[in-house]
């Protein structure tokens, strides 16, 4: 049955997501997630207010928060597709191992083709435009056999597939050459960078975060807590990390930093040995807290149509929603189900908005599910099975 849905995968659109599709096309429809909280109202004991009655108006509310489906929502086009791992195999003893048939590096976007890698060191990319494979790149891109790969200031960067030793090469459209510029990681996925700054995180879930800013002239890097950063963008100069942690009943918070040098710096030996819970050595207090919320997960944030939004997992249901103070207006339900992910990223490509989406009890701390947004439209991207219904 597995070889059948691999053999099929790459055409395999979900009928109830069509059908979700060409509804959003004419409004949106909140029946369903309504419907959810309603079934579920007081299902949260420890979550504070407990209401009688919901409503479109007052879905949910704590004493921290209250969520509602808002006066305007946004329409998408909303697709689920699965994409194939050329590379797939079953060859393995125990079931677990299964990871090995998803990306070993975040996939990124390079001029319309979205880029992966597996674990034999060779890429599979994939043209935006139609979802087709893009098997001239492929070839091109596989004259070598790299073990993790980046986009960093629009280029393509990827480490070599070494035992002894490995390089860092940069794209330059026809060939490999060596990189001209220097990335602080080696198998890790960056969630920002500019002229300034390159920055990663380690995360060690309920033990931990750290988030890192390797600045890029002085080579030095400092670091403050987060638990566990999943976007980070500027405002005004400043940069903001939005971060969540699934451990308990949830938490979501906005760090606003203005500064990253005036964090803790790093020594060599932090850096060689760091861990999450490197973050809370940073006494600096050069940041400050724009939001800390309890009981909800924030997997997400990016614009759309000037607005701010946020990809929220609340009551088993994963939602778009922008925040108008400490109420949560939900603007589309997507899938009215619960996409949940741990540890994911989100990065702006040109016109692309990527959220790379893991889930360990699939593939560990591996990509499975790939959500685009561009235009209007959102598109999920299933790796080898359908993961969104």
């Amino acid at each position: 049955m597995r070889k059948f849905l691999f053999i099929i995968s790459a055409i395999l659109i979900t009928s109830s997501v069509q059908s979700q599709t060409d509804s959003n096309k004419e409004s949106v429809s909140f029946d369903k997630i309504l419907e959810k909280f309603q079934e579920t109202k007081g299902w949260n004991l420890l979550a504070g207010e407990i209401t009688d009655s919901v409503s479109k108006s007052c879905l949910y509310k704590t004493k921290e928060f209250s969520v509602s489906i808002s006066e305007k929502p946004i329409n998408l086009e909303i697709d689920t597709i699965v994409i194939s791992n050329p590379y797939y195999t079953d060859d393995f003893d125990d079931w677990d191992d299964n990871y090995i048939n998803f990306p070993k590096s975040f996939s990124t976007i390079y001029k319309d083709n979205l880029i992966s890698l597996f674990d034999n060191g060779k890429f599979v990319c994939h043209n935006l435009k139609d979802n087709s494979r893009n098997e001239e790149l492929e070839n091109n891109l596989n004259a070598k056999r790299f073990k993790y790969h980046w986009v960093v200031d629009g280029k393509l960067f990827a480490r070599t597939k070494s035992i002894l030793f490995s390089n860092l090469y940069r794209w330059n459209g026809q060939n490999w050459e060596n990189s001209d510029i220097k990335i602080p990681v080696k198998n890790q996925p960056i969630l920002f960078s500019d002229e300034n700054y390159i920055i990663y995180r380690e995360c060690d879930g309920e033990f931990g975060g750290t988030i890192f800013f390797y600045n890029r002239q002085s080579k030095n890097t400092f670091y403050t807590e987060s638990t566990c950063a999943n976007t980070v963008w500027k405002e005004n100069g400043q940069y903001l990390i939005l971060s969540h942690l699934g451990h308990m009943q949830g938490t979501s918070e906005i760090k606003k930093i203005d500064n990253p040098t005036r964090l803790a710096k790093a020594s060599r030996n932090q850096l060689r040995n760091s861990q999450g819970d490197l973050g809370y050595q940073d006494e600096s207090n050069a940041f400050s807290n724009e939001l800390e919320l309890y009981g909800i997960q924030f997997f997400s944030t990016f614009k759309l149509e000037d607005r701010r939004l946020y990809l929220v997992n609340l009551n088993e249901n994963t939602f778009l929603a922008e925040m108008d103070g400490k109420e949560i207006k939900i603007v589309n339900p997507l899938l009215n189900n619960d996409k949940y992910t741990h540890d994911p990223i989100t990065k702006t490509y040109g016109d692309y908005k990527l959220i790379n989406m893991d889930f360990y009890h699939t593939a560990k701390k591996r990509e499975v599910t790939l959500m685009i947004i561009k235009d209007g439209k959102v598109t999920l991207l299933d790796w080898n099975e359908n993961h969104s219904s």
